[in-house]
């Protein structure tokens, strides 16, 4: 009977141990974690969830909205060839102008807000009118500003607005293009005088038959100077191509030409926010 109670004890005693050791939790695991839990503390990095959370919150957003500011220089350039094509004989301009760009840019659109001043003061010589040949009708003779009452350059304060859109090449390139529209407003004026040429003169050869003689020509009849009668205020048109490159994520320098009522070429360069 001993022997028996024995080894019933012995056997329980046994069986609470494998039961003990069975409910055992693992090392670094709650006591009723299930096995996913157990094994979450050493989980693959690479999974998609974990790339997920371990994304840069400071990524760049090629769409963000970007603010800028410029300065640009241009050359504005009226070859007399081209007035030609509206009159006999004409004298071009060639003047420098300084301006400021402020812009508002998402992706590859921009819209800019442009201020600019130059001088738009065509070059001393005689002007010709279609129809009207020299010396059998009277010519206008341009002078240039220290000929002038006054001494004043004939210029323009400019503000418009400008769409562009941008193409890129590569990191650092893009061609540039786009349009606009504005309001120019006249600064100065220009002042000629009303010659009749003398008999020697033509359209092809006026110098100095048509130069007035207050300014030692030959020409007769010259009253003046007086200036011309132009509006205050002159519509600007905008039409833009060129290239813009990129040395850093937000310095610009844009390289460009085309029509701004007048043809122009210029640079500019500015900084994105």
């Amino acid at each position: 009977m001993q022997a028996r109670f024995a080894w019933l004890l012995g056997s329980l005693i046994s069986a609470s141990m494998v039961t003990g050791a069975t409910a055992q939790p693992a090392d670094g695991a709650s006591p009723g974690a299930t096995e996913e839990d157990a094994a979450a503390p050493g989980a693959d990095p690479a999974a998609p969830g974990a790339a997920a959370a371990a994304g840069s919150p400071n990524a760049a957003d090629p769409n963000a909205v970007q603010y800028g500011v410029a300065v640009r220089l241009r050359n504005v350039r009226v070859p007399a060839a081209v007035i030609e094509l509206f009159v006999d004989r004409a004298t071009g301009a060639s003047n420098v102008g300084l301006g400021v760009e402020l812009s508002r840019r998402k992706g590859t659109v921009e819209l800019q807000l442009g201020l600019e001043f130059e001088h738009l003061q065509p070059e001393e010589g005689t002007f010709i009118k279609k129809g009207e040949p020299v010396p059998g009708y009277q010519a206008d003779y341009i002078v240039s500003p220290e000929h002038t009452i006054g001494g004043k350059s004939f210029g323009w304060f400019t503000i418009e607005f400008t769409f562009l859109n941008h193409a890129p090449i590569n990191k650092y390139l893009a061609v540039r293009y786009g349009g606009g529209a504005g309001l120019g407003i006249l600064t100065g004026e220009i002042q000629h005088y009303d010659v009749q040429c003398n008999p020697s003169a033509s359209n092809n050869n006026p110098e100095p038959g048509c130069r007035p003689v207050q300014l030692g020509g030959t020409a007769s009849g010259a009253s003046g100077p007086v200036k011309y009668d132009l509006p205050p205020v002159f519509p600007v048109v905008n039409a833009i191509v060129g290239l813009q490159i990129k040395p850093t994520d937000k310095a610009v320098i844009n390289v460009e030409t085309g029509i701004r009522t007048i043809p122009f070429f210029g640079i500019s360069a500015g900084y994105l926010f």
